[in-house]
């Protein structure tokens, strides 16, 4: 049973610290962009659920991969055949993410008809590079900084507390919104 929480809280906190990661990603582009501050998302807290979907994906799909080296010839294309993979699986996330808030809930939260490469208004090439790249980075230098803080805490009291804590508030601030 232990090990079960321990893997919960891992994957909860990997979730917690990547739609927070998000949420900040896109506010700072409205900022920089409009000029003005923008709650991005539905939910009222600083966190985009959509990052930390994609982030337990990306982890789950990639961690083991990105400690391997992929070669060709003597270059290492590790990297490379990361951001290649990135790019489809956010690509397909944020479709799929866009197509069930417009279909249960009625919210259009972002639209790409006008930009080169769109589909649907869904998705569009700048938006998937640009997760590429974010993803790339948050598995090669954020993870494994959070790898080493579960290491590091993960049988502490408090830090199961923090963990319970945020997911009751996540937990709340999703039911309040549907309901």
């Amino acid at each position: 049973m232990k090990r079960y929480v321990v893997l919960f809280e891992k994957m909860f906190l990997i979730f917690f610290v990547f739609s927070c990661l998000g949420w900040i990603y896109e506010v700072l582009l409205y900022l920089i962009r409009d000029n003005e501050f923008v709650n991005r998302g539905f939910l009222v807290g600083p966190y985009l659920p959509i990052y930390g979907f994609g982030a337990l994906i990306l982890y789950y799909l990639l961690w083991n991969f990105i400690k391997k080296k992929h070669k060709i010839g003597k270059v290492n294309i590790n990297i490379i055949l990361v951001f290649v993979i990135i790019f489809i699986v956010t690509t397909f996330v944020e479709y799929v993410s866009h197509y069930f808030l417009d279909t249960y809930f009625g919210i259009i939260l972002w639209d790409y008809s006008d930009d080169f490469l769109n589909i649907n208004g869904r998705v569009c090439f700048e938006a998937s590079r640009n997760f590429a790249i974010g993803g790339t980075f948050s598995l090669y230098c954020i993870q494994p900084l959070i790898e080493r803080f579960v290491t590091k805490f993960n049988n502490k009291k408090f830090y199961h507390i923090i963990i319970g804590i945020l997911f009751l508030i996540m937990l709340a601030d999703f039911l309040i919104k549907i309901f």
